[in-house]
């Protein structure tokens, strides 16, 4: 029995639906790697942009993100007007953790 190579599927899924160009000009989008970070690094999402990505991979690739803690790689948003929190160090998100995430069939970072 073939065994699925989830790094090339998912890598090229995200690039697919997700990627980018270098530039305005160039037409050529760039392939996502496993090493990308998506709280920062390569992609640097939004938050809100981070989840929809995030829910469309794990709902395509039937992953349990029950687990899933977004406050543990974003910051809470806060109105202007309200108490600022402490500062607190954020995990890496990164492509790879998808991908691991994906082979096993749930989000095990959070637990």
């Amino acid at each position: 029995m073939d065994e699925r190579d989830f790094e090339t599927e998912i890598c090229e899924y995200l690039t697919k639906h997700y990627g980018f160009r270098k530039s305005w000009r160039d037409p050529e989008i760039v392939p996502v790697q496993k090493h990308w970070g998506i709280n920062e690094g390569e992609f640097n999402l939004l938050p809100e942009d981070a989840e929809d990505m995030l829910l469309d991979v794990f709902t395509k690739y039937s992953v349990d993100y029950l687990d899933f803690d977004m406050l543990n790689y974003y910051e809470a948003e806060r109105a202007f007007w309200q108490k600022k929190l402490p500062q607190r160090e954020l995990k890496p998100l990164t492509v790879e953790m998808i991908i691991e995430a994906v082979k096993v069939g749930r989000w095990f970072y959070d637990d």
